[in-house]
């Protein structure tokens, strides 16, 4: 049986964009280029900090599959087994869902580099630090009370309260995919189990018809917004002034 505090793990570590590599035994559906079915068997799976996954079998140098970047990924916690959802943000549409049954390893690495620079013209902090400046593009009546929150299940992006109700409000600065709606619906729904009165908003500049119909289903918003016309760099010379002042 798998340690349900495993699936906090993988989402922490994909958050701060670890090298992640887990030894395990796995059942792989995949949609996307075709429909496929692995079953059960050890497999090693990948997760890079750019969001390329790659799981390989025990044999062989080509991978079984695999999810070109950029890629959302989340982990969940199903009964006895923890359930990778990975999804492209980007076109063409393809998603993933890993069925781990046994971890026999599991190994992340930070503070890893190459000669290949990864080069972000905008993160989600940059929009994160938009929104904390102008939080009434997160709703007219938002009132932020913190940026990342911590919760047991991972870092709310930005918390605050509408009314009296409170708020957790998730960012992407890509197409926003299952994962992602997922993870809006776990903060939510743990939200209003332990304080009462809660809603959900997940902003991202896009998000796939089957994200955006689950999040109609449980009743949270999203907000469509594109980093890339907001007057980021503005912000950043402001904040650097201030911090020098």
């Amino acid at each position: 049986m798998i340690n349900p505090d495993v699936y906090n793990r993988i989402n922490q570590d994909i958050e701060e964009r670890k090298l992640i590599i887990i030894l395990c035994s796995c059942v792989i559906e995949y949609s996307g280029r075709s429909r496929s079915t692995i079953g059960l068997g050890h497999r090693l799976i990948t997760i890079k900090k750019d969001s390329t996954l790659l799981i390989h079998s025990v044999s062989g140098y080509k991978p079984v599959n695999w999810m070109n970047s950029p890629t959302e990924t989340v982990a969940e916690y199903a009964g006895s087994d923890v359930i990778l959802y990975s999804q492209r943000t980007k076109k063409p549409f393809e998603e993933m869902k890993v069925i781990v049954k046994e971890i026999v390893d599991y190994k992340s690495y930070s503070g890893l580099v190459d000669d290949e620079k990864l080069d972000l013209t905008h993160s989600e902090q940059d929009l994160q630090d938009y929104l904390v400046k102008n939080p009434k593009l997160v709703h007219p009546d938002f009132r932020l009370i913190s940026t990342e929150h911590q919760s047991p299940l991972g870092f709310f992006d930005m918390y605050g309260k509408i009314g009296d109700k409170y708020v957790v409000v998730e960012l992407k600065i890509e197409k926003a995919g299952l994962p992602a709606a997922l993870q809006i619906k776990r903060y939510t729904e743990w939200l209003k189990t332990y304080i009462g009165e809660a809603h959900g908003i997940l902003i991202a500049p896009g998000i796939t018809p089957n994200a955006l119909n689950l999040l109609r289903k449980d009743g949270i918003d999203y907000k469509k917004i594109n980093v890339e016309s907001l007057d980021i760099r503005h912000i950043k010379e402001k904040t650097l002034r201030e911090w020098f002042e």
